[in-house]
């Protein structure tokens, strides 16, 4: 029985526990009641409103992510794997927990949206990007639970993402800054490999999975239809990222001479990776640390290893006024509009170049 007599007030109290939308036990006291059956009516009208609207069908939130991921593992790379998993369990599941799915409000979506708008990791707020990120993994949970779980509508979809007012800010080398770094390289393999990393644009999974076949000396170019992702070659990011990349002949020059090496140093096979020993590509960390021992040596700014692309599209629209379709196809992207996103703001002054002779 959850109602008391306060024999110094001369009153009733009432001591309720229950289980809120989120799937965690609360507690609720209410003091100053007269008559005992107040103190009961208080406690009808309490839990009636609790499971208003309530209906009989229950789906936990954690339940329908585990069957979406479960789902979601079959048809997507591990790394988008990784990715999903990192937003359910750190972000999703962690807010709403048991939550029956059939009951959730666009209402609760906008708190979720002030939850991690407002929510640090390492001291710093997350970016409105990684949020609106997290916000399309939630629709996406919730489309699921429509096609296979008779959920009536996607709330999330209905409520709409953040805006995003945030600007995208990358860094990049020029070709002056990189000569420097390439000018400190003493190393064969580190002069093949920096030196291809900054004049091809290739993602760095790509490089790593290249093996010897995939570069043709003769006509210039080498072949993507791979990627290497924790160790492990898969298929590559998109459709479009099965590309030939031309590569300048100094480039060519510099892998003839680490080939020339490799052949005489380790094992050679054709189908051996490039970047690596027989079938195993040379680890992430190990390029990281080799990296940033050269870059501790210098004054030159520290570019992320992704960066190295992101200095070859500046590279390619700055200095050879290569246009967005050009690159966008370079690159492994499936329409200019990517390019125009990411790059835009380099074009204005190029066009301004361009029609100076007018």
């Amino acid at each position: 029985m959850p109602y008391y007599k306060d024999a110094k007030q001369g009153t009733w109290y009432v001591k309720l526990s229950y289980i809120d939308k989120f799937g965690d036990r609360q507690y609720k006291t209410k003091r100053g009641f007269t008559l005992r059956k107040d103190a009961k009516r208080f406690e009808d009208d309490f839990f009636a409103k609790l499971h208003e609207g309530e209906g009989t069908d229950y789906l936990s939130f954690t339940q329908l992510s585990t069957y979406y991921i479960e789902w979601y593992s079959d048809r997507r790379k591990p790394s988008s794997i990784k990715t999903m998993n990192n937003y359910i369990n750190n972000h999703l599941n962690s807010y709403f927990k048991k939550m029956n799915v059939y009951d959730i409000t666009t209402k609760d979506i906008l708190d979720f949206h002030k939850h991690m708008q407002e929510k640090e990791f390492r001291g710093k707020k997350l970016s409105k990007g990684y949020i609106q990120d997290i916000h399309t993994a939630l629709s996406s949970i919730l489309s699921y639970g429509i096609k296979f779980h008779d959920l009536k509508a996607n709330v999330a979809s209905l409520a709409g993402n953040i805006e995003n007012d945030e600007e995208t800010s990358w860094d990049y080398w020029t070709l002056a800054e990189f000569e420097r770094f390439y000018a400190m390289l003493d190393d064969v393999f580190m002069r093949a490999y920096f030196r291809l990393l900054f004049f091809s644009g290739v993602r760095h999974g790509e490089q790593r999975a290249l093996t010897w076949r995939d570069i043709n000396f003769e006509e210039g170019y080498i072949n993507i239809d791979k990627t290497n992702y924790n160790g492990k070659v898969h298929k590559p990011k998109t459709k479009t990222s099965k590309r030939r990349v031309y590569i300048p002949g100094h480039v060519l020059d510099d892998l003839s001479e680490y080939k020339a090496w490799y052949q005489e140093n380790r094992p050679y096979k054709d189908d051996y990776v490039v970047f690596g020993s027989f079938y195993q590509s040379i680890g992430e960390t190990t390029i990281a640390k080799k990296y940033d021992k050269l870059i501790e040596e210098t004054n030159l700014k520290r570019i992320k290893i992704h960066e190295f692309r992101h200095s070859h599209a500046s590279d390619c629209i700055n200095r050879l006024r290569m246009d967005r379709e050009t690159l966008a196809k370079r690159l492994g992207h499936s329409s200019s509009i990517t390019i125009e996103k990411v790059y835009g703001h380099l074009y204005p002054s190029t066009e301004k170049d361009a029609i100076s002779g007018l």
